[in-house]
């Protein structure tokens, strides 16, 4: 039974990104939870951060798309410098993608009180598709692949801490052909982020906290999503997050001691194939943890 949900779903997923492409795994949280998508954003938490994410897309079907995001780093205040680690880990059916990558992230002040940060990072992917669980019979399904590639990326950044940040990242550029195949199901492209968010205060107890993040890949299709959360005395926030495919998000977050606890429950009001056949309902938790005196911080 276990095997014939398996195949399912894959067959689902393939029809799905034959008609439309596959969208890419990206999470609602990156009002505050950026550093996974442009290592440079490690420069906003200045005084080090620990954050962990984890979404889980179509709840309650075997096999559906998983991915969990690590990262953390330390600051050297004294250079306006940080250097961490992230991880990632996405698994859909039978097919796994694992990375992690080292980066060093660098400030320059450019005004009074307008920073650049860029930064560096390099690691390693490890995929293992084990498609011939599928059906072994069906010449569909290649055989299994289980390869390690190195990789390299690069962020930029230009914010005001505490008031706004504009950015542009490519964490993922692979040095090999990862799963190297004409097939596009299974070759992982280049990932482009663009991020940007502020944060506005509405009087004295109150925040508005927008954001964007555009994602584009040769083999995915473009992805554009808007967030916001408003703010009760810097401690409780509520909002929703909207993608340009139709999803819609609600989304809470609470901050207490350095502490940063977010949530958010997805799913798609509309019509298309997936809507159609499977459950699209997705859950997302992160966590976080900023040292030194920050309070947490909204931005």
């Amino acid at each position: 039974m276990k095997r014939i949900t398996i195949a399912t779903v894959a067959a689902v997923w393939v029809s799905i990104i034959a008609a439309n492409a596959q969208q890419p795994l990206t999470h609602t949280q990156h009002g505050r939870l950026r550093t996974v998508l442009n290592p440079a954003a490690s420069l906003l938490a200045d005084g080090g951060e620990v954050s962990v994410i984890s979404r889980r897309q179509w709840v309650g079907v075997d096999g559906a798309p998983a991915v969990f995001w690590g990262s953390g780093h330390i600051a050297f205040k004294d250079f306006g410098a940080t250097a961490g680690l992230s991880i990632r880990h996405e698994s859909l059916a039978v097919e796994k993608l694992s990375e992690a990558s080292a980066f060093f992230a660098k400030s320059v002040r450019i005004s009074k009180t307008e920073y650049l940060g860029l930064s560096l990072n390099a690691g390693v992917a490890y995929m293992d598709g084990r498609f011939s669980q599928l059906d072994p019979q069906d010449p569909a399904f290649r055989d299994d692949v289980r390869e390690i590639d190195p990789l390299v990326g690069f962020g930029v950044m230009l914010y005001r801490p505490e008031r706004y940040y504009v950015g542009l990242s490519l964490p993922r550029l692979m040095l090999g052909s990862l799963g190297g195949s004409d097939d596009s199901r299974y070759n992982f492209r280049n990932v482009y982020h663009l991020t940007a968010g502020a944060l506005f205060p509405l009087g004295t107890d109150f925040h508005v906290r927008p954001s964007v993040l555009v994602t584009y890949s040769e083999s995915l299709r473009p992805q554009a999503e808007a967030s916001a959360l408003f703010f009760i005395k810097e401690v409780f926030g509520i909002g929703g997050n909207f993608r340009s495919y139709g999803e819609i998000a609600g989304m809470a977050q609470f901050n207490f001691a350095g502490f940063g606890i977010g949530y958010s429950y997805q799913f798609n009001p509309g019509n298309e194939v997936l809507s159609r056949r499977i459950s699209n309902t997705t859950h997302e938790i992160g966590l976080s943890y900023r040292f030194g005196n920050q309070s947490g911080g909204l931005l």
